[in-house]
């Protein structure tokens, strides 16, 4: 959702037509403004009304039914962040509540500033589930669990009373597709909107995807095979497999908010999913054999909940047993979609890639623009040596043929990083 309504027109032609730009932001801030007592405080700093009216905040956005402000949004332009920085707890509460009438037409009832996520956690190590440790809440009531664990410790999951009580929202992309969080646990990437189209063969780039079609598949139809997502977060890229066709998606995530979020966004796109923990010594917390006796087609994903280190034993287990009963579909592609990278995961992805007809391993790197090309024959090598491994076990004479076929830059990372993907193609003919 932008941060613009549609203009307004005036109704007479002559002079012309002129646009008037309604932004809601602004008209909270302006009814907070327009307050006694806030006049008073301005007229004591000197800060001159009409100056500051001229240069507010008015970037936002909108997850239903949370407005999320950028984390300069209160410290720019120079005399905003002065006055701000002037207001009591009670005032600044006052601005809150006026901010989030304004967008009361637009299904808001909370109201939160941004912040970056960070790559290590409240404990100073690696953030491997992303939280959004900075996300600060300043208006409406987020959490009702006492027993939640606090944002950015990855070391304690939810408890499903955590997960029943907690605050989450949404966003539609993608031509419908929903997705769900919540954001004082989980993040969400605005950003991966052109890779999620690039996917559903929409956009730009919507010819780069390769092997969801039947040529490139060897004759085989979407609806016959599978798509591993060792980082499947709440669905980013699930979701559109999903949509474009494919049977089922067999994912792996670590954190269990994420986890909630994918199974709540499958519920509100009608796709069944099932939920199945990883225990710490990598087996289930069901037995392999019940969960595939429980599984129908309407099963579109089926999530592990824990460390994708076991995912290519797990996932041979589980195919070993559909095979006998004609049930399996093969596994054609691998999205590694970690950053700032996938590399621990390129063992397990080239296991679970089909022995036989190979595929496709999406691998998401954040990459030194000078070191694109450079980076490309790296992967290449030694994904080359990972699936060599593979062919000798499954008594395939003939090397593994690896070569990338695309390279989508998604989005700037940082100055001179990109967010890349490398579309790696894997056959042995």
């Amino acid at each position: 959702m932008g941060n613009e309504e549609p203009s307004f027109k005036k109704a007479s032609q002559k002079p012309p037509r002129q646009r008037k730009s309604f932004n809601a932001l602004h008209a909270g801030i302006h009814e907070f403004l327009d307050t006694p007592e806030i006049q008073s405080l301005l007229t004591s700093l000197e800060i001159p009304i009409e100056a500051l009216r001229n240069a507010l905040p008015k970037r936002f956005t909108i997850y239903e039914p949370l407005l999320l402000l950028p984390a300069n949004a209160f410290i720019t332009p120079a005399d905003w962040g002065r006055l701000y920085a002037a207001l009591s707890s009670n005032q600044r509460e006052a601005l809150y509540s006026s901010i989030a009438r304004a967008f009361r037409k637009l299904g808001v009832t909370h109201v939160a500033m941004n912040a970056p996520i960070t790559l290590t956690n409240m404990q100073g190590l690696d953030n491997r589930m992303r939280s959004p440790a900075g996300l600060i809440p300043l208006y409406g009531h987020f959490q009702d669990a006492k027993s939640a664990p606090p944002p950015g410790d990855e070391d304690a999951q939810p408890s499903a009373e955590d997960l029943k009580d907690a605050f989450w929202v949404s966003a539609v992309q993608n031509h419908g597709i929903i997705q769900i969080w919540a954001p004082l646990y989980t993040m969400f990437s605005r950003g991966n909107i052109t890779e999620k189209a690039r996917i559903l063969g929409e956009g730009p780039s919507k010819d780069t995807f390769p092997g969801l079609d039947q040529p490139s598949l060897n004759g085989q139809s979407l609806a016959d095979i599978s798509v591993v997502d060792m980082y499947a977060g709440i669905g980013y890229f699930v979701f559109s497999y999903l949509r474009r066709g494919v049977k089922r998606v067999w994912g792996w995530e670590l954190n269990g908010w994420s986890v909630e979020g994918l199974r709540r966004g499958c519920e509100a796109n009608k796709w069944g999913c099932k939920v199945v923990r990883i225990l710490n010594n990598g087996e289930l917390e069901i037995p392999i054999e019940d969960l595939v006796n429980s599984l129908t087609d309407s099963d579109r994903v089926v999530v592990f909940h824990g460390d994708n280190s076991f995912a290519a034993d797990i996932l041979g287990h589980i195919q070993s047993r559909m095979e006998k009963s004609r049930t399996w579909s093969p596994v054609r592609h691998v999205n590694l979609g970690l950053l700032p990278s996938s590399q621990p995961s390129w063992d397990n992805a080239c296991r679970v890639l089909d022995a036989q007809r190979g595929g496709w391993l999406h691998v998401h790197e954040n990459v030194d623009v000078r070191e694109i090309e450079e980076k490309k024959e790296t992967i290449a090598s030694e994904l080359a040596k990972l699936r060599n491994e593979v062919h000798r076990q499954n008594g395939i004479l003939q090397d593994p043929c690896v070569g990338c076929c695309h390279v989508e830059n998604v989005k700037t990372y940082a100055p001179g990083v990109m967010h890349c993907v490398f579309d790696m193609s894997i056959s042995h003919i």
